[in-house]
């Protein structure tokens, strides 16, 4: 007998539309999902929704509380760091891996990615476009595995980012950064290529971390 299987499951499809929502804030930290709303909202069973809620629980994207119910998880600064301090580790590892391996469908991959966050010039999908930008880089590292656990990773980090890439030269440096990357990855040059993926990495944490202790603290204020 055969079995017809779709491309991507329902359950799938609503991980993928609540995922989108969290790292663009339109889901913002500490916001309940109210699972009758959601279920209209999406014109989808309840029964689906519970299913993908427990996935994105599973990513660290949401969170169930006490009293609450299920919300958007909200990461300490801390927390922020150390999403950073794996990237940096598991980044410069695959890419060193990546680099000799690379044919010219990952470099053009990898061009194709930069120019449509050039030409869209929003940021309201940067997580998803730099996401896609870093696999093309590392997928032909061949460690699927490890690449499957950096999208969480990337996941969890990129709703902050997205608050910090929030003016046109903050983009303009990313950007640079990645025509960069792509650069060394086609010259061969690995040591410069990760050197300057650490730097990337690096520069990207302070900012967000610093970016985000200050609206922390004004929060803080406000409330006193």
């Amino acid at each position: 007998m055969t079995v017809k299987i779709g491309r991507q499951s329902l359950t799938d499809q609503i991980v993928t539309e609540l995922r989108r929502q969290i790292i663009t804030g339109q889901l913002a930290e500490g916001a309940p999902l109210r699972q009758e709303r959601l279920a209209a909202q999406l014109g989808v069973s309840r029964v689906p929704l519970r299913e993908a809620i427990r996935q994105l629980e599973a990513e660290g994207l949401v969170v169930s509380e006490l009293h609450k119910g299920t919300v958007v998880s909200s990461l300490s600064l801390e927390e922020i760091e150390e999403l950073f301090e794996i990237r940096l580790r598991l980044e410069t590892w695959l890419f060193e891996a990546a680099i000799p391996r690379m044919v010219e469908a990952d470099f053009a991959l990898a061009e194709r990615v930069t120019e449509e966050a050039m030409s869209t010039g929003s940021v309201e999908n940067w997580g998803e476009l730099n996401w896609r930008f870093h696999e093309a880089l590392y997928r032909p590292s061949g460690n699927t595995i490890a690449i499957r656990l950096l999208r969480t990773v990337h996941d969890n980090a990129n709703r902050y980012v997205n608050l910090q890439i929030a003016v046109a030269e903050d983009v303009e440096r990313e950007l640079a950064d990645h025509q960069a990357l792509t650069a060394f990855a086609r010259l061969r040059d690995t040591r410069r290529g990760v050197d300057t993926l650490r730097a990337h990495i690096q520069r990207v944490s302070r900012n967000l971390v610093a970016s985000l202790a200050e609206g922390r603290r004004g929060k803080v204020k406000d409330i006193a």
